[in-house]
């Protein structure tokens, strides 16, 4: 074995303890106290277990590497006992910080369990496999890679593809802590990016709900101005209904006045009626003054369903005017501002309350009978509609208001043609009446007077008893036509008070609690009523379109979303930034990978050559950049490369064409020269060999045996070797052997032992 001056070589790794792992039954410890040593020992001892331990504790994952399917194929099972858990220790010499730490001497240890889990420790501390992997990739270490190479690997860099040797060489000259900085920038970029399009798509998703809320902030705004401006012309309007109301009070007593009149001489002609009956003969005079009677009667009769056919076309009249200055609004509002779905709600409570106002009429036993059949009959269900009902439907009324401010829009309807057509039929038809009903009476007048001229002079008691109540008749209709005119008066008016009444609903929808300090204010001046109701029913169209509801809510929840998308959009300017820094991190560190792997791979190449030439006594080697075609799926054109390495050597005195050529031994010696060349020109702490040597002939082995001397200049070595060559170079032997227990031993021997080992 070779002496060693010890202080010329840096020793990092000072040793290895082994538990319960694999073959290693008992606690076995391995010392590195020269730059070069060698572990030998017959096949199946245990000895390759030495560098699958280093794998181990140096943070490998794939259990394949290690010679093993499951967990528990790591911990020691024979005839000597079972072990419950196998565990690496690993012992670094840290004085040169070479590990990213501030310990002085760092170890490493990990423990796998018979469940198959692991425990990782740093001094210590427990700790993640990724802790471990980044504290070792800063110093060029790793679970597998140039630095240890198991028996049967050595082949593998001429054997894997262009991509994959690139990976491998750029490990070779400690550019993985760049890649995994990389990564780590590409995950953390991927991850930005995602964030990215979340808080582009809150934003996106913000910008048209803010956009609504704002119109309707606006709305709102806009709709309390209004409010307060219809408040002020209610406190105009109300107060005009005063004199109507004692219009309307003085009506009532004059048209009882007239009622009690007209009662009174119904019953003056029923007992003058019953004076003629008992004087009435046979006679032809009687006969005649019986027929003049009669005519007179059908006269006053037809007279009396004139003036309520005049009665009634008068009414009509005021309807159509009402209909046709209702039909004028709405068609003005209409222009300026549709929203006929609330005008034909409007229109449809105007209808509900002239059938309350008809309902009135009967209940007031004020009309004639036929007037009076002819109304009830359209409100039979309304009269027998109970009061609760009643109240109900006064509710519905007030609500239909509410119910439209709540619609997002509003559609002013059509005016309702129908009821005015109505109207006109209906007018139609009382003239039609009046014209036949004049020309009977014209028809009767003229019977009337013939049997007038042929009254006799001498009249009878019955005849004179007949022209009185012919004279109470006449002032009867007289009476009847000026009821009639008062009660036509008394309509109109009660139509007007019904328009108070809707716009007092509308008043308490709209201002709650204010409506009745509203109502209670006095007229103040002059006030034009027809004027101030017409802005009324604008304001009130405009408001139904224009007003939100809970507008307080509208404009809490736009005030809250303009914070947030202050906040997203600040989110979104640090994401962009993020960003920003990220990409030019990674392109960073793309240029320095790509600028140091360039020049590493010069150096590679350079020590591959004199490696080759010294291993092959001449020849030719050389590794240099290919392009790697980039295949994906579904495209049969290759449209991208990507840069891999490859090799070419020319052997002294024979041709060769490509590495397929090249027989077992010189694949080896060829594989060594390059791990050789990789390891010279970026030298790792230390190097695992697991009998790389092992196809080498005794010529062959003198100049391997002379690249590991040159090689442990700059990296502690640990040979696992059957090659006496290669244990002469090594300052301290460890023997492995195997007893009938099944469980590897360790032992420190001499050269001329270690070669009574390894037979």
């Amino acid at each position: 074995m070779h002496s060693f001056d010890i202080l010329a070589v840096t020793m990092y790794l000072k040793e290895l303890t082994i538990d319960g792992f694999k073959s290693f039954a008992h606690k076995s410890k391995l010392g590195f106290t020269t730059p070069i040593s060698a572990i030998v020992g017959p096949n199946g001892s245990g000895k390759s277990n030495v560098a699958e331990a280093f794998r181990f504790v140096l943070g490998e994952q794939s259990l394949k590497n290690m010679r093993g399917k499951k967990g528990e194929d790591l911990i020691f099972m024979g005839s000597a006992g079972r072990s419950q858990r196998g565990a690496v220790k690993f012992v670094f010499d840290n004085r040169k910080k070479i590990l990213d730490i501030e310990y002085d001497e760092v170890i490493i240890e990990r423990i796998v369990s018979r469940d198959g889990s692991n425990e990782y420790f740093i001094n210590g501390s427990k700790v993640r496999a990724k802790d471990i992997a980044e504290l070792l990739s800063g110093a060029n270490i790793g679970a597998s890679g140039h630095h240890i190479i198991s028996q049967g690997e050595a082949d593998k860099i001429l054997s894997i593809n262009n991509k994959e040797r690139k990976t491998v060489i750029e490990e070779a000259l400690g550019l993985r802590v760049f890649t995994i900085k990389k990564q780590e920038a590409e995950r953390k970029l991927s991850k930005t990016m995602d964030n990215l399009k979340e808080v582009q798509t809150e934003q996106k998703t913000l910008a048209p709900r803010i956009s609504y809320l704002k119109r309707e902030v606006e709305k709102v705004e806009k709709a309390r101005s209004m409010k307060e401006e219809l408040r002020e012309l209610y406190k105009a309007y109300f107060p005009t209904r005063i004199p109507l109301e004692k219009e309307r009070k003085d009506l009532d007593t004059k048209i009882d006045s007239k009622q009690e009149v007209i009662n009174a001489l119904e019953k003056k002609i029923e007992k003058l009626q019953q004076e003629f009956n008992q004087a009435k003969d046979e006679s032809h005079i009687a006969k005649k003054a019986q027929e003049l009677v009669e005519v007179e009667k059908q006269l006053q009769s037809d007279k009396s369903q004139k003036a309520e056919i005049e009665r009634m076309l008068g009414k009509l009249d005021a309807q159509i005017e009402y209909a046709l200055e209702e039909k004028k609004r709405y068609e003005e509002y209409s222009q300026e501002q549709a929203s006929h779905n609330a005008l034909m709600s409007v229109s449809t409570k105007l209808h509900e309350m002239w059938k309350m106002w008809a309902g009135h009429l009967v209940k007031s036993k004020k009309l004639t009978a036929e007037a009076e059949a002819e109304i009830s009959a359209q409100l039979t269900e309304y009269d027998e509609t109970p009061e609760n009902a009643k109240q109900m439907y006064e509710s519905q009324a007030r609500e239909i208001i509410s119910i439209v401010e709540e619609r997002e829009h509003v559609v002013l309807p059509v005016f309702d043609d129908s009821k005015l057509e109505t109207f006109h039929k209906q007018k139609e038809e009382y003239t039609r009446k009046l014209t036949e009903l004049d020309a009977l009476l014209q028809s009767r007048e003229e019977k009337r007077d013939t049997l007038d001229d042929a009254r006799d002079a001498s009249e009878t008691v019955g005849q004179r008893v007949q022209i009185q109540i012919l004279t109470v008749e006449k002032e009867k209709s007289n009476y009847i036509g000026e009821l009639n005119s008062l009660q036509f008066a008394q309509d109109k008016i009660e139509n007007k008070l019904e328009e108070y009444k809707r716009e007092e609903a509308s008043l308490r929808t709209l201002f709650g609690a204010e409506a009745d300090a509203i109502l209670s204010g006095t007229v103040q001046g002059e006030s034009d009523e027809l004027n101030a109701r017409d802005k009324i029913m604008r304001l009130k169209v405009l408001l139904e379109n224009g007003s939100t509801s809970m507008s307080e809510d509208v404009v809490s929840e736009y005030k809250k979303l303009t914070e947030h998308k202050e906040f997203v959009d600040g989110q979104v300017d640090d994401l962009k930034k993020t960003e920003s820094s990220l990409q030019e991190l990674i392109q960073e560190l793309s240029d320095e990978i790509e600028i140091k792997f360039r020049e590493g791979l010069e150096k590679i190449n350079k020590a591959f050559s004199k490696f080759f030439e010294t291993l092959f006594s001449g020849g030719r080697a050389e590794i240099f950049v290919a392009d790697v075609p980039i295949r994906k799926e579904n495209e049969d054109d290759i449209q991208e490369y990507e840069v891999g390495v490859d090799l070419s050597v020319s052997l002294p005195n024979k041709k060769i064409r490509g590495m397929s050529m090249l027989s077992g031994g010189e694949r080896s010696l060829t594989s060594i020269a390059l791990l050789f060349a990789m390891s010279s020109v970026t030298p790792p702490p230390f190097i695992i060999l697991d009998e790389t040597d092992a196809a080498l002939d005794e010529a062959n082995s003198k100049r391997y045996g002379d690249m590991i001397e040159l090689l442990a200049k700059e990296s502690q070595l640990i040979l696992i070797t059957h090659n006496r060559e290669t244990m002469s170079r090594a300052g301290i032997l460890y023997g492995v052997t195997m007893g009938n227990d099944g469980a590897s031993r360790l032992l420190s021997i001499s050269l001329e032992q270690a070669e009574a080992v390894a037979k």
